[in-house]
């Protein structure tokens, strides 16, 4: 079995070894692959939906759909509205939580995680100082950067990237799960370590398969999140469309109150929350009935 180290993470740079076929050169496309890969769960991207796919593959469950996240995310905005104050509190303004395209914030998906039982810590702030230490001892990590959400999972004491852009998870070494997860920090993700009481799935009941399902994701040379950031963002990403607000200032701090946040106690935190409400929208359908629309659309109904 190949066990990544650095050196495999830096041979990425080098145009003599590319990524596999399976990297963000060959976009998967989520409508047609199964969710399913040798036993474990691994939603494909459709779309911008990557906070969705991020959290089902991290529960290895279909556990949320866009819509259940646009929910929360109106009831956020509603809350970042009466924080305001009530001047502010207008059904015209646009959501700074969710897009028409899927696209959602930080917040929701933080507080999605909350409504299944589990805490979702932002790795940096004093509670999870030891994380990086003993990242091997966790359950599951969730990263974001920019635009793109992805998880990381184990699965008895295997450790896999479940990235939504790829067409099987990626097998992570112990040794390599610490340098992948500071690295990540230090080319700017945003790392959250996710706690609570994750169901045993049915492969993790069956150390043949889950072996067998070791060796088949242990067939690449880096990890999908180290691959994933050596490729210009795809379309999906891009943001194309969307312009940065020019004062959202008292948005950010509405946020900021929202979710409990102290920018002090946890400046990480807080840059992250405010990156994703970097962007916003143009003016146009609601972006929860936009995308009630799609996905009636996306399984044939009219």
């Amino acid at each position: 079995m190949p066990i990544h180290t650095l050196s495999d993470f830096k041979a990425g740079d080098d145009a003599a070894n590319p990524p596999q076929a399976n990297s963000l050169a060959e976009p998967v496309d989520g409508e047609k692959l199964s969710r399913w890969f040798k036993g474990m769960y691994h939603e494909k991207q459709i779309g911008s939906l990557c906070a969705v796919h991020c959290l089902n593959n991290l529960l290895q469950d279909q556990e949320f759909d866009e819509i259940q996240l646009a929910d929360i995310a109106a009831d956020i905005d509603r809350r970042e509205r009466q924080a305001l104050g009530s001047g502010r509190i207008d059904s015209d303004l646009s959501s700074a939580n969710v897009r028409a395209d899927g696209f959602f914030s930080v917040q929701v998906i933080l507080e999605a995680l909350m409504t299944r039982g589990y805490e979702c810590m932002h790795v940096g702030s004093s509670e999870t100082a030891e994380v990086l230490k003993n990242p091997e001892k966790e359950t599951g990590f969730i990263l974001n950067r920019s635009e793109h959400w992805f998880s990381l999972r184990r699965l008895g004491k295997y450790w896999f990237d479940v990235n939504s852009t790829y067409e099987k998870p990626k097998f992570v070494s112990d040794s390599y799960l610490g340098m992948l997860l500071m690295q990540m920090k230090n080319d700017g993700y945003s790392v959250f370590v996710v706690r609570g009481s994750f169901p045993q799935t049915s492969i993790e009941r069956d150390s043949r398969k889950l072996e067998e399902l070791v060796r088949e994701c242990s067939d690449v040379q880096l990890s999908g999140a180290v691959a994933a950031q050596k490729k210009a963002t795809p379309s999906a990403f891009s943001g194309s469309g969307y312009s940065l607000k020019e004062d959202n200032t008292a948005e950010i701090q509405a946020a900021f109150a929202s979710a409990g946040v102290n920018p002090q106690e946890d400046p990480e935190l807080a840059a992250a929350i405010a990156e994703s409400l970097k962007f916003q929208a143009p003016q146009a359908l609601d972006p929860m009935e936009e995308m009630r629309r799609k996905r009636l659309q996306r399984f044939g109904a009219q």
